[in-house]
């Protein structure tokens, strides 16, 4: 009873009062929808596919920020200035390609995975192989990794706020977002990730107010950097005089030496990276939600504003609260505590309970989403296909609800022997960086493969390993940037040959494939078999290349134009604005004067 008594005694009551109705309420949405949700898996899944953009791509947005982005948001500021940021930021030009070419694409696939696509896509052994292979690649490589940093974001915050372990940290963080996720399905996952959107920023955007008044104000969090001989955390571009620092002695080594400068990391996310790494073409909680859309034309809008809302309007309440962390916290020995410290010492009574559910509604919607895309990949594409057939929906369900305990399991385990937020994240790009580009090519080159695809994987997934952890010193031998490139040149070469070695899918697949999602590109001989025109879709990918290019403008000049005035950059912060006026307002009349599905010639 005393360590009882300690525990609550820690946070005011008035804090635990606002956690309490946000646990109420959470678990309330897990019981409105249990019983619509257990009804069938398509329910489960997908939502009956039924989901408006609004909805479907707020969602999309919750599941993207969780507890752990800000603490790694606070980290790269920390540690390399807000240029760090760009490990991220450089994804929203592959997430608006998604938005304008692929969504509609998935929606038209009617799958309720991004991995039940190979049996569309492909045929015979090969084809079912990728299936079950991916399911289980997905499950306990790519989504458990991210559910151990997203529970390590929590774990971190916890032990911060409260005088408790990693392990009641976990069970305490994990407990509820398991209940719901198990009992209302994708239904209540994404009605909550509305209000958990809306309350993750609105504790972010206060935080970020009391931070800076903190330190005395903008101008003076400014001067105070720049004082404290940090003035480069304010960059947002590395420098091109950034060198590569002192010569290795030989070629090799100078260039892995400059692979390491800043602007050499910046050339190759912006040019490589948002391409080749495993979200290419869309991403899996992304195509779920796409696939969940009432239509071609609401998969598009869904998925345009989750990257309007995840790059122009989330990252500078989190970036403003690092760089005031910088003059408050000097030196900290873990860069990404800094975030929840700000919190305990600068929150009042009550707005710290805000703050905390506001991180627990982030932490629970992109958990609750990793726990239910799991199950999905367990039960839809390995369970049911390939282990116990034709049995009833009900009891795919309670699968389902198996499954996501076992996902959640193996991500509690992985994050006990993690420690940094940072290193799991680029793990994971390291590890998927030779992918991305075979995921793209199976919607234009009719050529691609199964063999094509799991040659990738194989060979993304050893090349990284292999470059990721090569002693040097005790260290990494390659920086992050040459991992990068040599993973996608070296996976690259292995899925090419494989696909020139191995026979394409049967042609009346291929031409039952493409008949149903009218793919754009290098069809010609389907498209022969299929009786349809040379050209009949160029029209098409060309719009969507063009929109694709409008909305790329627009969201990096909203976002860039939006931190430069808020750091009084004036002359740079007006110029963004009035380019993301122009790009939006020319983005907007292309959007309004047809239907979405006729501009990208659907």
């Amino acid at each position: 009873m005393t360590a009882l008594s300690s525990f609550f005694s820690q946070l005011h009551w008035l804090d635990w009062l606002v956690l309490a109705v946000y646990f109420a309420f959470s678990l309330g949405v897990g019981l409105w929808f249990v019983k619509r949700a257990g009804s069938s898996t398509a329910e489960f899944f997908v939502s009956g596919r039924d989901l408006p953009w609004w909805l479907a791509g707020t969602s999309m947005v919750a599941t993207s920020f969780s507890v752990d982005t800000p603490l790694l948001v606070t980290g790269f500021v920390r540690t390399q200035g807000v240029q760090g940021n760009w490990i991220w930021w450089c994804f929203a030009i592959g997430g608006v390609f998604s938005a304008f070419v692929f969504a509609q694409l998935w929606r038209r696939t009617e799958v309720m995975t991004d991995v039940e696509l190979a049996q569309l896509r492909y045929s015979g052994r090969p084809a079912a192989a990728l299936r079950g292979v991916r399911a289980v690649y997905m499950t306990l490589y790519a989504n458990c990794l991210t559910m151990a940093w997203v529970i390590l974001g929590m774990v971190k915050v916890f032990e911060t706020v409260f005088d408790v372990g990693t392990l009641e940290a976990t069970l305490f963080a994990s407990g509820i977002t398991l209940a719901y996720s198990m009992l209302s399905g994708l239904w209540g996952v994404v009605v909550t990730d509305l209000v958990q959107f809306a309350l993750a920023m609105l504790g972010a955007t206060v935080l970020a107010v009391f931070a800076v008044e903190a330190v005395g104000g903008i101008s003076a969090m400014l001067e105070g950097i720049r004082a404290s001989g940090n003035a480069a955390a304010l960059e947002f571009l590395p420098r091109l005089e950034g060198g590569g620092g002192a010569s290795a002695g030989t070629w090799w080594g100078d260039l892995l030496a400059w692979s390491a400068t800043p602007v050499a990391t910046f050339l190759v996310l912006i040019t490589l990276q948002w391409w080749a790494n495993k979200n290419a073409d869309g991403g899996a909680v992304v195509i779920q939600r796409m696939a969940a859309s009432r239509d071609e034309r609401e998969s598009v809008l869904a998925t345009l504003w989750f990257q309007v809302a995840n790059y122009a309007l989330r990252p500078w309440p989190w970036i403003l609260v690092a760089l005031a962390s910088l003059l408050l916290y000097p030196a900290m020995d873990d860069p990404e505590l800094a975030y929840p410290r700000a919190m305990v010492d600068l929150l009042p009574v009550g707005l710290l309970g805000l703050m905390l559910a506001a991180f627990l509604a982030a932490f629970m919607s992109t958990l609750t989403s990793y726990i239910n895309l799991s199950a999905a990949y367990l039960v839809n594409d390995l369970y049911r296909p390939f282990i116990v057939r034709d049995r009833e929906d009900r009891h795919y369900v309670l699968a389902g609800r198996v499954a996501s305990l076992l996902a959640l399991a193996i991500g509690v385990g992985i994050s006990f022997y993690a420690t940094s937020i940072s290193g799991l994240f680029l793990l994971l790009l390291t590890l998927g960086a030779g992918i991305g580009l075979v995921y793209i090519a199976r919607w234009f080159w009719w050529r691609v493969n199964a063999w094509s695809e799991i040659s990738a994987m194989v060979a993304s997934s050893l090349l990284g390993a292999a470059l990721q952890f090569s002693p040097d010193w005790g260290g990494p031998a390659f920086p992050f940037a040459a991992r990068v490139f040599l993973n996608i040149l070296g996976s690259t070469a292995v899925w090419i040959a494989v696909t020139y070695a191995t026979p394409p899918a049967a042609m009346d697949r291929l031409t039952e494939f493409y008949r149903r999602v009218r793919p754009p590109g290098w069809w010609g001989p389907v498209r022969e078999a299929a009786g349809e025109l040379p050209g009949a879709r160029s029209a098409g990918l060309q719009r969507g290349l063009w929109l694709w290019l409008l909305g790329t403008v627009f969201i990096y000049a909203a976002m860039l134009g939006t931190g430069k005035l808020l750091l009084l950059e004036w002359a740079g912060g007006l110029a963004f604005t009035a380019v993301a006026i122009v790009t939006g307002w020319a983005l907007l009349r292309q959007l309004t004067r047809e239907r979405v599905a006729r501009l990208l010639g659907g």
